[in-house]
């Protein structure tokens, strides 16, 4: 395989990585609640969901992809915790439930007898088959699940325009819009997933490198499978919050986790739902899977010392996700949007703090990373509880 094609490959795979639940949600409920106002919406998302995980990825690629290294600059046992806690977070205890949810919602649209229990239940199913093949994620990602679930959504979003309306006039401001949006970036939880994404990326291309390639090499390969991932995020969310915004007036009752196929229904009809029903499950299954293999490796290898069998860990935490995943979408994403206004603006001034500890090595110290991150992390801690 070609440098390029590895690229690629990798870019694609960061795409359908980072694009699961929240991704495929809260764009068109920003859109939904700006409505004319959409433009600035757009650009706030950009911001805390393009922009922001860019950080992330870059911080990490610095760190030549071992996040260990990168938190360790925390205190050592700090950073293993707070290590556990993001991947349990981005796990099995909050996004790969959601993702659950969110795939339920839509076949649930169209066939409402439709059993969270049995849906939740087959896709556990197909999630542990899949991390199975541990050691071909990223091509099965990659190369088959993202270009089918990037065509669908390409077709979603061109027809879903051709046949719109402008939205209604909105009586928020347009500054309004702006932050709404930027705060609602924070419960896609893209920064946290990019610590990690990060890694396995820089570990796939590592693996593809030749006997004449160096460092600097792997770098370019991976700021350039991360801006791969990130201009086809950025497109989608264009598409996707405009959508939002021209078919708000049909979309008052829908829940979020609905919301992508009700758009796709009225766009291009009732019998097009349960293939947007399906491409919606692929684009859930695609992170799900990579965010799953994460925790595993995690418990099997740094919590047990490898004193755990990876196929106990594996059915421990499809185990756990089954069970979180009945609690619903709306009761998942409240509990961690409390978690994330306290934690996400310390997680920022950590990727900052870090990246800047590469750039600019002799002026920046560990103990100056340490002070901004705790000093962040208890500023809005306060804030929450005075709020």
């Amino acid at each position: 395989m070609t440098h390029h094609k590895t690229v690629l490959t990798a870019g694609f795979a960061m795409f359908s990585m980072f694009f699961g639940s929240g991704n495929l949600v809260f764009p068109l409920l920003v859109g939904k609640e700006a409505t004319s106002n959409y433009p600035m919406a757009i650009l706030g998302l950009l911001v805390s969901a393009v922009l922001v995980p860019f950080l992330g990825l870059v911080s990490i690629i610095l760190f030549d992809g071992n996040y260990r290294a990168y938190f360790d600059r925390l205190g050592r046992i700090p950073g293993f915790l707070l290590i556990a806690i993001i991947l349990m977070l981005i796990g099995p205890f909050g996004v790969v439930p959601r993702c659950i949810t969110v795939a339920y919602g839509g076949f649930n649209l169209i066939y409402p007898h439709l059993s969270i229990t049995l849906f939740s239940f087959t896709f556990c199913g197909l999630m542990t088959a899949l991390i199975w093949s541990k050691n071909r994620v990223v091509d099965i990602i990659g190369l088959f699940l993202t270009p089918f679930k990037l065509g669908g959504i390409a077709i979603l979003i061109l027809f879903g325009w051709w046949f719109s309306h402008q939205p209604p006039t909105e009586n928020l401001s347009a500054l309004r819009s702006f932050k709404d949006a930027l705060f609602t970036g924070y419960q896609m939880m893209d920064l946290m997933a990019a610590f990690f994404f990060s890694s396995t990326i820089v570990h796939y291309l590592r693996n593809h490198l030749t006997e004449q390639d160096n460092a600097s090499t792997l770098i370019k390969m991976s700021v350039g499978a991360s801006l791969i991932g990130a201009l086809l995020l950025s497109l989608v969310y264009i598409g996707f919050v405009s959508l939002g915004a021209k078919y708000a007036p049909y979309l008052q009752d829908t829940k979020p986790e609905q919301l992508l196929v009700a758009v796709g229904g009225e766009a291009l009809g009732y019998f097009a739902r349960p293939v947007i029903s399906t491409i919606l499950s692929v684009g859930c299954l695609a992170t799900a899977v990579i965010l799953s293999t994460l925790f595993v490796d995690f418990i099997h290898e740094d919590v047990t010392q490898k004193r755990l069998k990876h196929s106990h860990a594996v059915f421990m935490t499809t185990g756990t996700t089954f069970f979180v995943s009945l609690l619903g979408f709306s009761n998942i994403a409240s509990i961690l949007k409390e978690i994330l206004d306290v934690a996400y603006p310390a997680l920022i001034v950590l990727a900052m703090m870090n990246c800047y500890s590469k750039v600019m090595p002799t002026k920046q110290t560990i103990t100056q990373t340490q002070w901004a991150f705790w000093g962040v992390l208890v500023l809005t801690l306060g804030l929450k509880i005075w709020s």
